[in-house]
């Protein structure tokens, strides 16, 4: 089973699309297998909003999602988006998009699940502050896709010892609660499960992994100094996303210890190696001698 990999840019690329385009050969030349994009839906949010202006920069209207999207054929590379209202879902269609990506705030967004059903056939679902009944009810609403896959996600950010650092203890690297992809697995036994990491660093998502998380998504960033550096130069917000995002040289290594854990865990199948078939031969024929 070869885990499939998303690289989540989110807000990392800071209203640069210049950035965006080079984000997306980060993540093919560093062997992920998707690359994913957050949308944002300026029409919903208040001109008088303190983040209005941060959200103007990242967002992506349709030209400039048609244009991620021939850099991802280019990369070879394949790309998903996630929609924040039906608006910019209807954006991803008409681009001649067929997945989508649900966040966990949208878990319980009726109408926007509703649209979903009807006008894609491979989703990807989130999971992060939803109990598993609100998961049940939004997979029963996403009765048309041919493809559901769930994320087990917690929605902290970050999750882990990096606020432990900073003396904060509310959150443990436990919080990660990684058995909880176990409990996805028994609930929807035919479905495809993963898991989407907000932890600082790779140890985790690896692990979820050689867990049997069959999708991991994690956020990355070219430069996770990128908010310090702005802060100096009194641009202070640059979102929440880098403390939690991974570097190139990071991603790469990730997805070189994801692929060596593949390797070790092995197929499902109960074979016998080379060496121990000689082996075998050796002391069954030495047992049989005597």
């Amino acid at each position: 089973m070869r885990t499939q990999v998303i690289a989540e840019v989110g807000e990392c690329f800071n209203g640069n699309f210049d950035t965006a385009i080079d984000m997306v050969c980060v993540a093919a030349d560093a062997g992920c297998d998707v690359v994913k994009f957050q949308l944002l839906d300026m029409a919903e949010v208040a001109q008088d909003d303190p983040e209005y202006d941060w959200f103007s920069r990242l967002s992506l209207p349709q030209p400039r999602m048609e244009r991620l999207i021939a850099q991802a054929e280019k990369c070879d590379i394949d790309i998903l988006f996630t929609p924040v209202s039906i608006a910019t879902a209807a954006d991803i269609y008409k681009c001649g998009q067929k997945k989508v990506k649900i966040a966990s705030s949208f878990v319980r967004k009726q109408e926007l699940l509703e649209y979903i059903n009807t006008h894609f056939e491979e989703v990807y679902l989130s999971t992060g502050m939803a109990e598993l009944e609100e998961v049940r009810q939004a997979v029963e609403l996403l009765e048309s896709p041919r493809k559901i896959k769930i994320l087990h996600c917690i929605s902290e950010y970050p999750t882990g010892p990096l606020l432990e650092q900073r003396g904060l203890t509310a959150l443990q690297e436990k919080d990660a609660h990684l058995a909880m992809i176990s409990i996805l697995k028994e609930e929807f036994p035919n479905m495809t499960i993963g898991y989407s990491d907000h932890t600082d660093d790779i140890f985790v998502p690896v692990l979820a992994a050689a867990m049997g998380a069959e999708i991991i998504e994690k956020h990355i960033t070219m430069d996770r100094e990128e908010p310090i550096k702005h802060f100096h130069d009194g641009d202070v917000y640059m979102g929440t996303d880098h403390v939690l995002s991974i570097e190139p040289k990071k991603l790469c290594e990730m997805v070189r210890q994801i692929r060596r854990m593949e390797e070790i865990r092995g197929e499902k199948e109960w074979k016998r190696t080379e060496g121990e078939m000689v082996l075998r031969d050796f002391l069954r024929g030495r047992y049989q001698e005597r």
